[in-house]
């Protein structure tokens, strides 16, 4: 995600909730819909100087419009008009709204767009959701805009806004508001017992890719000991199963070889790959942009047929929609859709088993763009995908998880009514982008600070969401930071599960979380179905394609400790679950990157497993694993040092599961590696080398 991204979104999104587009769901409550302009515009409130006016010679469909007219020269005072409505607004309850925007000879400003506004009793405005912002809104004809979001604490009253931001005129038709849900009470249970339910034999997922990744470490050049014992020894350990890639036309074959030597270390974990590309040029349709799709497509040609990569997959033209600016595609779908049908034809032309995905739109205010593209370019779109950071929830708001549950499931059933599959390539937590010593920091905003330990449960809660929703894989930013030289001076990027800056790889809380997730629910494998009694517990299960295991996560959103009765329906589950908790209480840390054990082991007795989980925490109990000790490591020899430092080489150790080696000099630990030799820190003493499985496992 670009620094550019950032600003326009906190420009647009400052105490907003997200724009949603597409098939309304059973259960919502019309307020406004249908609607035409009467002459005298009774029942909206204008605001601005400008002029207001029913204008039935522009019509969409049978409904008549209204027209503002700002004149040039005129002050910009965000003109708009304004509908209230007060019957049974309730805070919590999520609102969404629409109307179609046509433009002509706008210049100037922000253009015209719609807002959803939140006002208190007293009429202050408490909350606003923006739909997508932009002057090229409705310039090409009549063009939908949408903006939902949850009422906040003491909303009393809530107005549709349509609003002009420049000089010229915009034409509004069929303005709706409807309630998409109304919050529900939670219920008080007390010290009761909790109940969870995993049915083995009812499916969600069936064909689910994984919780993995945006990586881009393959981008910048590192020693070979940094990519042995941290960058692919935190990769093997973490295991993913689908990753996304930034991809650039600008690559040397130098620059190819490199890369590829990181993609089959991916490969090698049995990674799935999703590249998009960061620098699409600006090329007229035609023979110009076939041009552009045969150098694109001979980039994946030499990484699949002269490099092994069959594990790339997919690939997007441009990451979130950007092409000379960033989301620029957005207000220009076409253009999306005619390099996409250039890239299409090469690859079909080159007999290329890599599927196009569309549209990476991102936040999910962009989300409409889904629709077209389903609409519009699915022949020769294979998947589907976007984004969303989490900027209008607090860390520990309860009503994210069935807000985020909701929009996936939209697109989620989007995708499946075109018999493809949905990704979501980029999430996270809230974005902070402020210019701070001119640097912009591109980074999520709890990092470093008292809050990033709660950060991990939100998380965790995004990928439930999502398996619950039905989601095919999906990718965190990111793996690691973005070394402080990385894109650009006066630009950082600090979102990695580990840091990168100067000599610094030290872990973050998201290490010892999300790291059990990208370990224990991985592809391929199905999702399946888990319900709870207790709307405060999250949870989510897998089950493993050709192994006789499952892995569920649970997060308990009470404030404190609750006693949970899981059962186990469908197949027996005979093996004992190992358990692993992270607790921002007690968030662990290793030098080198090295997870904890489990906590524990809990047998299902019957098919019902009981357990008590602290408050605000994650735990995934999971069979995926084995409990037989790796070989010991056979061979060592200890070079004499040169200037102070042993240089330690072993043989191989033979199993097939091998993670890593952990390396101990009188008893403590100076290194982790995938490599089989290693050079000492300075100092004497024995040493002893230990393998250390896939399942944590360690050698004599």
């Amino acid at each position: 995600m670009t620094a550019n991204s950032r600003r326009l979104i906190f420009a647009c999104l400052a105490l907003a909730a997200v724009a949603y587009a597409g098939p309304q769901p059973p259960g919502e409550v019309p307020l406004m819909r249908k609607y035409s302009f009467g002459p005298e515009l009774k029942g909206w409130i204008r605001q601005g100087e400008a002029e207001f006016a029913a204008d039935p010679s522009r019509k969409r469909d049978t409904l008549v419009s209204a027209r503002i007219t700002v004149a040039t020269g005129a002050a910009l005072q965000y003109q708009q008009l304004r509908r209230e409505f007060s019957a049974d607004i309730r805070p919590k309850d999520t609102y969404r709204a629409r109307v179609w925007v046509m433009t002509g000879d706008i210049a100037g400003g922000l253009g015209a767009y719609l807002a959803l506004e939140f006002r208190d009793r007293s009429g202050q405005r408490i909350g606003i959701a923006h739909s997508r912002i932009g002057k090229d809104a409705g310039k090409n004809g009549w063009k939908k805009l949408e903006a939902d979001g949850p009422a906040p604490a003491g909303t009393k009253s809530a107005s549709i806004v349509l609003v002009v931001h420049a000089c010229g005129t915009a034409w509004f038709a069929d303005p709706q508001l409807v309630r998409a849900s109304r919050a529900a009470a939670l219920p008080n249970l007390g010290d009761a017992v909790r109940k969870i339910t995993v049915n083995t034999l009812e499916t969600v997922q069936p064909h689910f890719g994984g919780v993995g990744f945006h990586a881009f470490h393959h981008f910048f050049r590192v020693s070979q000991e940094e990519m042995d014992q941290v960058i692919y020894k935190r990769w093997r350990e973490l295991n993913p199963s689908f990753a996304r890639i930034n991809h650039h036309l600008s690559w040397t074959p130098e620059d190819m070889d490199r890369v590829a030597e990181h993609l089959l270390k991916m490969k090698a974990t049995g990674t799935e790959l999703y590249l998009a590309s960061w620098d699409p040029p600006v090329t007229r349709p035609g023979q110009e942009r076939a041009d552009y799709a045969r150098k694109a497509v001979d980039s994946l040609a030499y990484f699949v047929q002269k490099k092994g990569l069959t594990n790339i997959r997919y690939y997007c033209m441009s990451n979130e929609l950007s092409l000379d600016g960033w989301g620029a595609l957005a207000s220009d779908l076409p253009t999306f859709k005619d390099y996409h049908q250039a890239l299409h034809n090469e690859l079909k032309a080159r007999k290329l088993d890599i599927e196009l995905l569309a549209t990476d739109a991102s936040p999910v205010e962009y989300w409409g763009t889904l629709e077209w593209a389903a609409a519009n370019m699915d022949d020769i779109t294979g998947i589907y995908g976007a984004h969303h950071y989490i900027n209008n929830y607090d860390l520990n708001d309860p009503d994210f998880y069935p807000w985020f549950a909701s929009r996936l499931q939209w697109a989620t059933a989007l995708a499946k009514s075109k018999k493809k599959e949905f990704i979501l390539g980029e999430f996270g937590s809230k974005q902070d982008g402020r210019t701070i010593d001119g640097v912009k920091r591109d980074v999520c905003i709890y990092f470093d600070t008292p809050q990033e330990a709660l950060v991990p449960v939100q998380t965790a809660e995004a990928v439930i969401a999502s398996l619950n929703a039905g989601v095919y894989a999906l990718g965190y930013w990111t793996f690691m930071d973005c070394p402080d030289d990385g894109f650009r001076a006066g630009y950082i990027n600090k979102w990695g599960l580990y840091r990168s800056t100067g000599a610094d790889r030290s872990t973050r809380s998201l290490y010892y979380s999300y790291g059990l997730l990208s370990r224990y629910f991985r592809g391929p494998s199905s999702v399946v179905a888990v319900k709870t009694d207790d709307p405060l517990l999250r949870a989510a299960a897998v089950r493993h394609h050709g192994k006789d295991t499952l892995s569920v996560a649970v997060v308990n959103r009470n404030a404190g400790p609750v006693k949970i009765a899981l059962t186990l329906q469908g197949d027996p589950v005979k093996t004992p679950f190992r358990k692993y908790l992270y607790n921002p209480a007690r968030v662990p840390q290793h030098p080198f990157g090295d997870l904890p054990g489990p906590d524990g082991t809990i047998a299902a007795k019957d098919g019902l497993l009981s357990d008590t989980l602290p408050g605000g925490t994650l735990v995934v109990y999971t069979t995926a694993y084995d409990s037989r000790p790796p070989a010991p490591v056979q061979g060592l020899k200890v070079v004499q040092p040169e200037g102070g430092r042993h240089r330690l080489i072993w043989q191989p150790n033979p199993e097939p599961d091998l993670c890593y080696y952990r390396i101990y000099r009188d008893g403590r630990q100076v290194g982790s590696t995938i490599a089989t030799e290693f050079t000492a820190p300075e100092g004497d003493g024995p040493y002893r080398i230990v393998a250390v499985d896939q399942s944590g496992n360690t050698s004599e």
